[in-house]
C-alpha cells in the first residue's frame, strides 16, 4: 500500500483529502505545519507529499528541501493558489513534480498520485509526447526550431538548448536524440536544479560503498548510464562551481570517475545542456565556468516561449484536451470560441507546462460538450479582462474618460460574476481594497441582483 503524507495548516482539506484517498486504498497522514511535518518524515517514508506553498511556519521552497533531504524517494506535489501560480513554476524548476490549483478537485489529485506513482520517472518534463510521436505545432518560429534540431542531430556535437523553464527544452532534446545515431541507446536526464549540492557529484559521476555518510551500496552516474546514448542536463547553469570543473575534465578526457573509486572508466556520450538563464551573462558573473561554456556551446538552440508562438496555442490545447480526455475517461468535444480567445490572450508564463494543467483541469471541470472559459482558473478570465480593460483605453477615439469609465464598469461587473459577486474577492482580484470597490461601483452604478452578493471573506 503506498504512503502519503498532506501538509497544509487546513484541516478541513487534510479530512477530505485523507478520507478520500483512503477510500481509493492509500494509506494516509496528515500534518498541519512544517514543524509538525518534519518529525513525520524523520519517522516515516513515503512514496507522495502533498503539501501546501503557504504555511503558518514555512513556505513551499523550504518545505521542498526538507522533504528531499528527509524523504529523497517521495514525489512532492505542491498545493497552491491561484495568485501563486509563478512561484509554482519556479518550485518544478527546483525538484517538485508538480504543482495544483486551489479550489482542490479530488479527483485531480488522485489522478496525479497513481500518474506519478505508476511513472518513475519525472511527470512534469514530458512535454509532449505520445507514443513515440512528437507534436511541435505549426508556427514558423517552432519550424525554425526544428530545422536547426534536424541538422545538428546526426552530429555528435554538444546542444545548448535555450529557453523559458516549461517551454519544452527536455522535449527537444529527446527530439534530437531519436534523430541520432544513437537513438537505439539510452536517453538520461538529469535536472542540475534540483540536486542537493552534497549529492551532485555522486549523482552525475557515481560512487562506491563507503565513499561517504550514507554511500551504503556502489552507485553509477548518469554518465556511465548514458554510455553510448545521450545524456541531458538541464539547468545546468545550478551546479557548483567544483563540479564545473570535473564536467570540463569528464567531457574533455571521455573519462568519468565515481566518488572514492581511483580507477577511471572510459564512457561515450553525446552531451545536451539546457539552462533558462542565461549562460553568457553567468559567465561574465563568474558563476559558470567560460571554458565548460565554450564545450558545451558547439552548438546553440534558441526555443521560444509560447507567447511568441500564438499560431502553436490552440494547436497544444487541443493536443491536450485529448491527452486528458484519455487520462480522466472523458469526452469533450472542443474548446468553445470564447475560451480559445482567452487562451490566445493570455501570457502563459509557465508556458507549454501551465497550458497542459489549465486544460487538464478545464477538461476534469466540463462535465461534457465543449470547454468553456468558465472552466478555467480565475486568473486567466481576470487577465483577460485586464487586457480588454487597457485595449479598450488603448482604442477610445472621441471621449477618453467615457470609454475608459465603461470599460472599468464592465472589468468590475464581469469580475463580480466570477467570484459569484463576492465583494472581498473582487476586489482582491482588481488589486483594489474593498472601500474603493464600494465607491467605484457607487459611482458606476453597479449593482448586485443576485442574493449570494457577499461581503464575506469566507464566502
Amino acid at each position: 500500500m503506498h504512503k502519503i503524507l498532506i501538509i497544509d495548516d487546513d484541516v478541513f482539506i487534510c479530512n477530505v483529502l485523507e478520507k478520500y484517498l483512503k477510500d481509493n486504498t492509500f494509506e494516509v497522514k496528515s500534518a498541519y505545519s512544517a514543524s509538525s511535518a518534519k518529525k513525520v518524515l524523520k519517522e516515516e517514508d513515503f512514496d507522495v507529499v502533498l503539501c501546501d506553498y503557504r504555511l503558518p511556519d514555512s513556505d513551499g521552497i523550504r518545505m521542498l528541501d526538507t522533504i528531499r533531504r528527509l524523504n529523497p524517494g517521495a514525489r512532492v506535489v505542491i498545493i497552491t493558489a491561484y495568485a501563486d501560480v509563478n512561484i509554482a513554476v519556479k518550485l518544478i524548476k527546483s525538484g517538485a513534480d508538480d504543482y495544483v490549483v486551489k479550489p482542490i478537485q479530488q479527483e485531480e489529485i488522485l489522478h496525479l498520485v497513481r500518474e506519478l506513482l505508476s511513472n518513475p520517472e519525472k511527470q512534469q518534463s514530458r512535454v509532449v509526447q505520445s507514443n513515440g510521436d512528437f507534436f511541435f505545432g505549426n508556427s514558423q518560429e517552432i519550424a525554425r526550431v526544428l530545422e536547426l534540431a534536424r541538422v545538428v542531430a546526426p552530429t555528435d556535437m554538444s546542444v545548448i538548448i535555450d529557453g523559458e523553464t516549461g517551454s519544452g527544452k527536455e522535449f527537444l532534446a529527446r527530439f534530437i536524440h531519436a534523430n541520432s545515431h544513437r537513438s537505439s541507446k539510452p536517453f538520461v536526464a538529469l535536472d542540475c536544479g534540483a540536486i542537493p549540492k552534497t549529492l551532485a557529484n555522486s549523482e552525475l559521476f557515481g560512487h562506491i560503498k563507503g565513499s561517504f555518510t550514507g554511500a551504503v551500496a556502489d552507485k553509477i552516474g548518469v554518465f556511465q548510464e548514458a554510455d553510448g546514448g545521450t545524456l541531458f542536463l538541464d539547468e545546468i547553469g545550478n551546479l557548483e562551481y567544483e563540479v564545473q570543473v570535473k564536467l570540463l575534465r569528464t567531457l574533455q578526457e571521455r573519462m568519468v570517475t565515481r566518488v572514492g573509486d581511483p580507477k577511471a572508466t572510459r564512457i561515450d556520450v553525446r552531451i545536451i545542456a539546457a539552462s533558462n538563464e542565461d549562460l553568457k551573462g553567468q559567465v561574465r558573473e563568474n558563476n559558470f565556468r567560460e571554458d565548460l561554456y565554450h564545450r558545451l556551446n558547439e552548438f546553440m538552440i534558441h526555443l521560444p516561449p509560447l507567447r511568441e508562438r500564438q499560431d502553436d496555442i490552440i494547436a497544444y490545447a487541443e493536443f491536450f484536451m485529448k491527452e486528458a480526455n484519455t487520462q480522466l475517461d472523458r469526452n469533450i468535444t472542443d474548446i468553445d470560441q470564447e475560451a480559445r480567445s482567452l487562451l490566445m490572450n493570455y501570457s502563459w508564463g509557465g508556458n507549454l507546462r501551465e497550458l497542459r494543467n489549465v486544460i487538464k483541469r478545464a477538461v476534469l471541470m466540463t462535465a461534457s460538450g465543449a470547454i468553456t472559459k468558465e472552466a478555467f482558473p480565475e486568473e486567466i478570465r481576470s487577465f483577460y479582462l485586464h487586457q480588454s480593460l487597457n485595449t479598450g483605453i488603448r482604442n477610445a477615439s472621441s471621449d477618453l474618460r467615457e470609454t475608459s469609465l465603461e470599460a472599468e464598469k464592465e472589468l468590475i461587473i464581469e469580475t463580480l460574476k466570477s467570484v459569484d459577486n463576492n465583494k472581498s474577492k473582487a476586489a482582491r482580484l482588481l488589486k483594489i481594497d474593498r472601500k474603493t470597490l464600494y465607491n467605484k461601483m457607487k459611482r458606476l452604478e453597479i449593482s448586485l441582483q443576485s442574493s449570494s452578493a457577499s461581503d464575506d471573506e469566507g464566502d
